[in-house]
């Protein structure tokens, strides 16, 4: 099994390692700033006025007369705010958690996890709810174990209680590689809060690991890379295990920097371990980088090894790692007959020595031969490895890069393609003339448009070019270019009035008009002239038309109150699309309403949590920092 994801995994060295072989991202795409991560625990703002005596009874009450979902959510949600003053109503949780909707019990199962240990008596339905058809039920059951047993903050905890707490091990461990990654990410960190001593622990960790097939376990991995620094007490135990050690290298490969503290074990691997073993744990020391220096003795063992895969791998990481330990046996590597192989030893001579114009033109010469083979690793890895030289050329040479990856965009190989467009990103400025000439070839043009889009502003003199897309007889094509244009934000001013024309309906789809009404929200207050048919789409049939021109028209004018009512719920729905940038333009959308958005908490505090996507998260997290702060203002007299 290991076998067959060893060629993944030379894959991923050599056709990202060098630069990325991956999907550009805009450059000019909104990143929100860090925001404190809410502790788990940590309980949420409480209304005062659902303080008052008698309060809880009331909700109570209306809670069992609720007839629909949503309002039984609304008084979940109510009772959830009073933290352990909710305990008496916990029997009407445990009941709402059993409620066929699954909105009802996943708001049940968080309002439990916020009484606190006073709810550990009901942890067993907690950890049944594990099994939940419902993602979102799964990991907000397995938070709320984790709020339990954080605020049980006893040191003599009495001996059954000890027993219920490790009656949570084995399905939290099962849970860390569920199919969604909301539900992974919530089970590690229970377990985490949980801490089951570590020969409890990696026994079942290890056992998940070695027991799953790899399209189980890979998405797993994911996720405690993902999870960085929080998940490096579990990878650093599942190292010292042979069955789970190889998986525990993957995960810390893509964690990088963050998971220096495991040099020393992943160098004793990369010197002792089975050959795909160590070419795992080579990656992973060269995607740490500065502090895995310290395995250059282990390198250079690898690169001077018989075993053709660990000197790509070593010859790579020496390059990365900038090692100068290795220069003698760099130069012998890059006399290999293999070709590739000679390459990649040449590249990582380069980067040794950056200054050396005749090491960086030889490599770049052997790299850009390999742009030409037939074996489509080989011109994704030349590609990136070229892109990784790029800085240390001069004008004339980044245009000669830029034109040769501008011909690979089209590539029949979409990892090929994908790097092409990575490195061209990676150029700027140097690539747009290039890529502008590519919108005028009908197999080219759409990845030249997205690509133009992703590098921003330094693109802006294409925007004529893009404009004039706009008017394409292609709808597919029309819509790729507003949304590539809507990453120059204010810089696209001039494209307001092309814009406003698709969002008429009949001459464009729905695509266009949704691509139209995003790019017009990026540009913000620039695009005014928009705003009169943006509020007529506020109260269109087609929900996400409706959604998108209420998020617009807010980022357009966003302090319009009239527009609240009615975005909040819609914004609210956005958090649940399955388009991470719909996710994220929502919970930015419901920060900048502020105080007004506060109905939406529960479910930013769910994405903020255990959304998929960072960006998603940190931009629910900002979100939730500004309504709170809304909350915590005085009201003027």
């Amino acid at each position: 099994m290991r076998r067959s994801l060893l060629v993944l995994s030379f894959g991923a060295l050599l056709g990202t390692g060098f630069g990325g072989c991956s999907k550009p991202q805009s450059a000019a795409q909104p990143r929100p700033a860090p925001a404190v991560k809410q502790d788990v625990g940590q309980q949420p703002a409480i209304d005062a006025a659902a303080q008052a005596p008698g309060a809880l009874d009331t909700l109570r009450r209306e809670l069992a007369e609720a007839t629909d979902s949503d309002t039984r959510v609304r008084f979940i949600d109510q009772i959830a705010a009073q933290g352990p003053n909710a305990r008496p109503a916990l029997d009407d949780l445990v009941e709402a958690s059993a409620s066929s909707d699954a909105r009802v019990r996943w708001h049940a199962a968080r309002a439990i996890g916020l009484i606190g240990e006073d709810a550990l008596s009901v942890l067993p339905k907690l950890i049944s709810l594990l099994s939940d058809e419902d993602p979102i039920v799964v990991a907000q059951s397995a938070a709320a174990i984790g709020l339990i047993r954080k605020d049980d903050e006893r040191s003599d905890t009495p001996t059954k209680d000890v027993s219920l707490y490790a009656s949570a091990f084995d399905p939290l461990a099962k849970t860390t590689l569920h199919p969604d990654a909301r539900a992974r990410r919530a089970a590690v960190r229970a377990l985490q809060v949980l801490k089951p001593a570590p020969e409890v622990l990696l026994p079942l960790f290890s056992r998940q690991m070695a027991d799953a097939d790899p399209s189980v376990v890979l998405p797993a991995l994911h996720t405690l890379a993902d999870m960085k620094e929080e998940a490096m007490p579990v990878l650093l135990e599942a190292l010292k295990d042979p069955k789970s050690r190889y998986w525990a290298s993957v995960a810390l490969a893509e964690i990088g920097p963050a998971a220096a503290a495991a040099v020393e074990p992943l160098a004793k691997l990369a010197s002792e371990g089975e050959v795909d073993e160590k070419l795992q744990a080579i990656l992973a020391l060269a995607a740490i980088g500065t502090p895995a220096q310290a395995a250059a003795p282990q390198l250079v063992k690898a690169l001077e090894s018989n075993e053709e895969m660990l000197q790509f791998a070593a010859a790579f990481a020496i390059g990365k790692l900038h090692v100068p330990e290795a220069e003698a046996a760099l130069e012998r590597t890059a006399g290999s007959e293999n070709k590739f192989l000679a390459s990649i030893a040449a590249w990582a001579r380069a980067q040794l020595h950056p200054d050396d114009k005749s090491l960086v033109a030889d490599a770049v010469d052997r790299l850009k031969n390999g742009l030409g083979s037939d074996k489509p690793r080989v011109r994704c890895s030349s590609v990136s490895g070229l892109s990784d030289l790029s800085g240390f050329l001069d004008d004339g040479g980044k245009q000669e890069l830029a034109d040769e990856f501008s011909a690979l965009i089209a590539d029949a190989d979409p990892d090929v393609a994908l790097a092409a467009g990575a490195a061209l990103v990676r150029l700027g400025q140097p690539a747009v003339a290039p890529l502008e000439a590519k919108l005028a070839d009908a197999a080219s043009r759409l990845p030249a448009m997205e690509i133009l889009g992703a590098i921003g502003t330094p693109a802006k003199q294409a925007l004529p070019a893009m404009m004039a897309a706009l008017a394409d007889p292609d709808e597919t094509y029309r819509s790729d270019a507003a949304v590539a244009i809507a990453n120059f934000g204010s810089d696209a001013a001039t494209a307001v009035p092309n814009l406003v024309k698709l969002l008429q309906a009949g001459s464009n789809g729905p695509g266009t008009m949704y691509a139209a009404a995003y790019a017009l929200g990026r540009i913000g207050p620039a695009a005014k002239p928009a705003l009169e048919k943006l509020r007529e789409l506020t109260a269109s049939e087609d929900e996400l038309m409706a959604t998108v021109a209420v998020w617009s028209a807010l980022k357009i004018e966003p302090t319009d109150s009239s527009l609240f009512a009615s975005a909040v719920p819609r914004l609210r729905k956005a958090l649940r699309s399955e388009k991470e940038l719909v996710r994220l333009e929502a919970a930015v959308a419901l920060g900048d309403i502020g105080l007004a958005a506060s109905p939406a908490l529960p479910l930013l505090e769910l994405v903020a949590e255990d959304d998929p996507l960072p960006a998603v998260r940190q931009a629910a997290e900002q979100a939730i920092a500004k309504i709170s702060a809304g909350a915590a203002q005085p009201v003027a007299p």
